[in-house]
């Protein structure tokens, strides 16, 4: 090596995990004497030393597992930075938080500053949105060489790396199901983007329910609206505007809780009564679904449990030296008022 040799170096030459190398350093009388041999001499032939932060990787010093987001502002992305933060403290890391551009997939900059500072593993979460980019794949393999990488993408994602994924294709059907017993049978869904992987998948599952219950799939009521408060009373509007009112749609599913309160104000403004006039579901379940007028059944994709999940699968992850795998983590109906239903009455 050119360069100076790192932990990370050492380890993957050695084929062991980055923790074996350090017991090997601190001399651990537990380490396999063939083992300690194999990993001595290629310290010795790089004349390894380790750093400070090295040695922090076992034993009682600190150890640093990276979050990588596209915004923290929105409240999906800052569930997923909370629980991860707060999952990681539990167990004695602390989380370093690194930003990239809004559905923007996973850049080499971000590759190399997570390189650089020598992360003890790394979490990704909204920046899987091409999956199947060659160079997407080969920047995780790169960094999987050197840390345990997690992601939180899509379910139809695969990916070498830890993979929780989010059940998107379930999350559009659960809403259908639940609509049509109470009766609906003309659905709208707005909001994201179809160019987007997250509202593909979703728009899979939703017409895929729809052709199974037998249900109209009528192109006017699948309408992009965007992820925000605005963009849904935008979308609502001009989606009502195009229609006869004997077409309008009975129910409304939207991309995120966020794009449901806008269309809920929008429908309001036109002097429609919620739910008797039409009925909406959001997703997200986010903190406010319950305070608002009516309050907002939404589907939950269980954010916190999924970077829990991440967390703890990272952490055991580095006593290894590869972890591949894929586990989905199902979506859940949260019934309130805005289809009619009760409070605290399902009916699946």
């Amino acid at each position: 090596m050119n360069r100076k040799a790192t932990i990370y170096d050492i380890a993957r030459e050695a084929g062991v995990s980055t923790a074996t190398v350090t017991r090997v350093v601190r001399r651990d009388p537990h380490v396999k004497e063939a083992t300690r041999l194999k990993v001595q001499q290629i310290i010795d032939a790089h004349a390894y030393t380790p750093s400070v932060s090295a040695q922090n990787l076992e034993g009682g010093g600190s150890r640093t597992l990276a979050v990588v987001l596209p915004v923290v502002s929105n409240l999906y992305f800052n569930r997923i930075f909370d629980a991860a933060y707060w999952e990681a403290e539990k167990n004695g890391c602390s989380v370093r938080l690194f930003q990239t551009m809004e559905n923007q997939a996973i850049s080499p900059e971000i590759v190399s500053e997570l390189l650089r500072c020598r992360m003890d593993g790394v979490l990704f979460a909204g920046s899987i949105w091409s999956a199947d980019r060659d160079d997407l794949n080969s920047a995780l393999q790169k960094l999987g060489r050197y840390m345990p990488v997690a992601t939180i993408c899509p379910d139809d994602v695969s990916l070498e790396c830890i993979c929780i994924q989010s059940d998107l294709v379930n999350c559009s059907r659960l809403p259908i199901r639940h609509l049509h017993t109470l009766g609906h049978r003309r659905i709208a869904f707005l909001g994201g983007s179809m160019h987007s992987r997250d509202t593909s998948r979703r728009g899979v599952g939703f017409l895929e329910q729809l052709r199974l219950m037998d249900l109209p799939d009528d192109p006017a009521y699948h309408v992009d609206a965007g992820y925000d408060m605005e963009s849904g009373e935008r979308a609502v509007l001009r989606m009502l505007s195009g229609l006869d009112r004997s077409r309008w749609p009975s129910a409304i599913v939207t991309f995120n809780d966020l794009v449901a309160l806008g269309v809920m104000k929008q429908l309001k403004k036109m002097g429609l009564k919620l739910p008797d006039d039409m009925a909406i579901i959001g997703c997200d379940n986010q903190f406010f679904c319950a305070y608002t007028d009516p309050s907002l059944t939404s589907v939950d994709l269980h954010p916190e449990e999924m970077a829990r999940s991440a967390v703890r699968e990272l952490l055991l992850a580095r006593e290894s030296t590869s972890s591949s795998f894929a586990m989905v983590r199902e979506a859940t109906l949260v019934v309130r008022e805005s289809c009619g239903a009760q409070l605290g009455f399902r009916k699946l």
